[in-house]
């Protein structure tokens, strides 16, 4: 039977009432939390915007380092999807069974590059044999800490490949994220920095792209997508949904992110 806005008037309370108690409680829904890596925020934040342009609760959005938003994860933090910037934490969690594993899709790639101030010169062709430590002239060389943050790590194979890694790893400063390493550079605190190319252009005139490290120089950049365990429902399918799109394709290509 179709529903009119006459029939529901004119339907029994417990109908009437049970839709309009539907919709109530879709209306009072709390806001998608999601858990994202620190690099994609300006693209998510757009993405968010967009989404809720459909009439939906905009996001509530939690950017960190891949391994610190994981961690949060586990310990219980409320949490309803996960963006990793690398498929090893997206892993970490499906291995305590924290993801849904049929949501797990990986949408996005990324290029690393070499920034330095804009104000400062500095000349670098990235290959074997570079004098990386040479063009840092006594300052420090900023990137996310590779020990456990995607980037870091990305860029911390990238420097062993080309056998520079030896030669600077005393001049680097750890940042807790890939966007705190860019603030160094940023800021002048920092001689250089080993970023994504979306932060690079995230930052615009502040930054300069000295150069982009070969692909074949560390392992590829991928982005995973997953809802959290026990958070499927109408909200987590919708905006996974959306996130796919080609509306959102175009976000992200804009951002200067590699749409797979």
């Amino acid at each position: 039977m179709r529903l009119t806005r006459r029939s529901l008037l004119a339907a029994p309370f417990g109908l009437a009432g049970g839709l309009a108690c539907a919709g109530v409680a879709e209306a009072l829904a709390p806001p998608l939390r999601i858990f994202a890596a620190a690099s994609l925020t300006d693209a998510l934040q757009e993405v968010g915007r967009a989404f809720a342009a459909r009439g939906r609760a905009a996001p509530i959005f939690n950017f960190a380092a891949s391994s610190t938003l994981a961690r949060q994860i586990e310990q219980g933090a409320e949490a309803d999807v996960f963006f990793s910037a690398d498929e090893d934490w997206m892993d970490y969690l499906a291995q305590r069974q924290l993801i849904v594993a049929q949501t797990r899709t990986s949408l996005l790639s990324n290029r690393l590059v070499l920034i330095a101030p804009t104000d400062r010169r500095f000349s670098l062709r990235l290959r074997r044999g570079a004098n990386l430590a040479a063009a840092l002239n006594g300052g420090r060389l900023a990137m996310a800490d590779p020990t456990s943050v995607p980037a870091g790590r990305y860029g911390q194979a990238a420097l062993t490949s080309l056998g520079l890694w030896d030669s600077v790893s005393s001049s680097v400063v750890r940042a807790e994220n890939v966007r705190a390493a860019m603030r160094f550079v940023e800021l002048g605190e920092a001689a250089a920095g080993i970023v994504y190319a979306t932060d690079a252009q995230a930052a615009g005139a502040r930054v300069a792209v000295v150069d982009a490290f070969p692909e074949t120089t560390h392992p590829p950049i991928s982005y995973p997508m997953a809802t959290i365990a026990g958070r499927i429902d109408a909200r987590t399918r919708d905006f996974s949904r959306f996130a796919q799109s080609g509306a959102v394709d175009a976000i992200f290509r804009r951002h200067g992110f590699i749409v797979r």
